[in-house]
């Protein structure tokens, strides 16, 4: 993932798009348009998450299109808008930068949506996540997806805010979701979220570059164990978090080549992420001069 947070690497967003369209529909048609035709897929997507947010925008205590509203829209500014903006802005910056505007407007959005949510489930929340209450809030299983897409949406916004500083301060939330998601299940949704936690650590300002590369291999492990090897997701971004900081040119190609070599019939539960970590493996290393220097 080309992470562009404003933090120790410029050229990193703070959680891969990758890593969140896991719950994107895995049906083959899908992996068929966002693989031969991705701006189609693209209108589709949108078409379907305006009539989500106009549905919202009449209910705002419907929890249920709440869920439904972060999910989609930082799917959506994940998956088209910002992998789009990477790739314009190595030759039109000005459009670039427009198409990350337009998704940090719908990460906006889905962060409100998120924190609206999980505020009506638990009434801690808000206290919780701005660092004002001593509770520790203990989610139920079945409310660990509503954390990583919220965990998700802020990662958006605070990559996609061109290093404004009023959501640069809240990324230590983008940690205590995922965080929290992993003491409860380690290996949750085979390892998402430890994979997002390898971009998270290694944009966090409070821990060194050499801890984070250390506490960053044990993530990625840990990831691929999870996921049994047949996940490119924990290669991609290790490749893009790591190795570009690090500006380790040959381990950033053996991991890409590595992810490359899997099999994407393998495992129909990584068929669709397999496919758009397939495109931006080989994209990244069409564009490896772009990385290292």
């Amino acid at each position: 993932m080309n992470h562009t947070l404003y933090t120790k690497n410029l050229h990193n967003k703070t959680l891969g798009s990758i890593l969140f369209v896991t719950f994107f529909f895995s049906c083959s048609p899908t992996v068929y348009i966002l693989d031969h035709k991705p701006k189609l897929g693209g209108n589709i997507f949108k078409g379907s998450v305006n009539k989500t947010q106009k549905k919202i925008t009449k209910s705002k205590n419907d929890i249920h299109l709440l869920r439904e509203g972060v999910e989609q829209l930082t799917t959506y500014a994940y998956g088209f808008l910002i992998e789009e903006s990477d790739r314009v802005m190595l030759h039109n910056y000005s459009q670039g930068k427009k198409l990350k505007l337009e998704a940090h407007n719908y990460f906006s959005d889905a962060v409100e949506y998120g924190d609206s949510a999980l505020s009506f489930i638990y009434k801690d929340y808000i206290e919780w996540i701005n660092d004002n209450s001593d509770n520790i809030i203990t989610p139920q299983s079945s409310d660990l997806t509503l954390f990583y897409w919220t965990a998700a949406a802020y990662g958006g916004a605070i990559s996609s805010s061109g290093g404004n500083p009023a959501w640069i301060i809240k990324l230590p939330r983008v940690g205590k979701l995922l965080n929290t998601i992993v003491a409860i299940d380690s290996s949750w949704n085979k390892g998402s979220a430890l994979v997002a936690l390898i971009s998270y650590t290694m944009n966090n300002p409070k821990i060194s570059t050499d801890k984070g590369v250390k506490i960053s291999k044990n993530l990625f492990n840990s990831a691929v164990k999870a996921s049994r090897g047949l996940d490119m997701g924990p290669y991609v971004t290790y490749a893009e978090s790591v190795s570009i900081v690090m500006q380790n040119k040959d381990e950033f190609i053996d991991l890409l080549n590595q992810a490359l070599k899997i099999e994407i019939s393998k495992s129909k539960d990584f068929r669709l992420t397999n496919t758009i970590s397939r495109n931006r493996a080989e994209w990244l290393l069409e564009n490896i001069d772009e990385f290292f220097y």
